[in-house]
């Protein structure tokens, strides 16, 4: 069979039968057309006819329709703002990753060198960071068990994903503001 358009020396992508072909799952008679014209050899129509007309790619959402200032494609919606926020807070986790490791650090260091790094984060900008790495972990954590449900097969529907984005942003305000009040009824915000 060596030499023929389909055989073993044809390249993987002209191989029409076999182990190592191109299409393998692809019955050899779906793939000729020619005198039996779109038909099959059992008289249904084949399924490799394709329009012959070329359809114009679906526009990103992100692109504006006329110039700068323009609206977009697409208006905004609560889903997108949580996917958006999903991946913001998961990239400012890190940075909560750092302050963890520079606290291990400084504790490492010694009492001169922790007093200091309490010190830092005892003032308004580290307990605004903090405030906010807080918000981080409480959206991201309702955000990613809101995502395990989504690969469960349930809440994919437009009104429960809207309910759930809602439900995203309560929870980690609630929480925020109850860790940070029983931090502050405790006297551990100093």
């Amino acid at each position: 069979m060596a030499g023929l358009p389909g055989g073993r020396d044809a390249p993987p992508w002209r191989r029409t039968e076999g182990i190592g072909s191109a299409r393998v799952d692809t019955p050899s008679t779906a793939l000729k057309t020619g005198a039996l014209g779109n038909r099959d050899r059992g008289g249904a129509k084949a399924m490799t006819d394709a329009s012959k007309t070329r359809r114009e790619p679906p526009t990103s959402p992100h692109l504006v329709t006329g110039g700068l200032g323009s609206p977009l494609l697409w208006r905004w919606h609560i889903t997108m703002w949580t996917s958006i926020l999903h991946r913001a807070t998961g990239c400012a986790l890190y940075v909560g990753g750092l302050i963890a490791a520079a606290w291990a650090i400084a504790l490492a260091q010694g009492p001169e060198r922790y007093a200091d790094f309490k010190q830092l984060l005892g003032s308004w900008p580290g307990k605004v960071v903090m405030l906010g790495l807080t918000a981080c972990v409480f959206y991201h954590l309702a955000s990613g068990v809101r995502h395990i449900i989504w690969d469960s097969g349930h809440g994919l529907d437009l009104k429960s994903a809207n309910a759930t984005s809602v439900m995203v942003f309560a929870f980690a305000a609630a929480a925020t503001l109850a860790i940070w009040g029983l931090a502050s009824m405790t006297g551990a915000l100093g």
